[in-house]
């Protein structure tokens, strides 16, 4: 059971993973609805979910470098309150017209 400080952590890097996810929203895999972020020695990894499949890993070969320093700024240093990593839902921003 997680305790309250570590909740708040959770809550907090799961927002800025989500927020970024839905910036560079066309960087990642068609189908995208969540984020696994992961960070082993400073090294971050974001596995992509379509569903309960994983459809795509960012970096890549074809993530732009502001994605790459965004991920790296934002949770390079994280230390992660749960060992499988902080989960982000996303989908697909719309536009509205007025």
């Amino acid at each position: 059971m997680p305790t309250p400080e570590q909740q708040r952590l959770y809550t907090r890097l799961s927002g800025q993973l989500q927020a970024i996810g839905l910036h560079y929203y066309r960087e990642l895999a068609n189908g995208a609805t969540s984020l696994l972020l992961k960070v082993d020695d400073g090294k971050v990894l974001v596995e992509v979910y379509e569903g309960a499949k994983r459809i795509g890993v960012v970096p890549n070969e074809m993530t732009s470098t502001a994605f790459r320093a965004d991920l790296e700024r934002a949770f390079a240093q994280a230390i992660l309150p749960d060992p499988d990593g902080v989960v982000a839902p996303i989908s697909s921003p719309t536009v509205t017209t007025r």
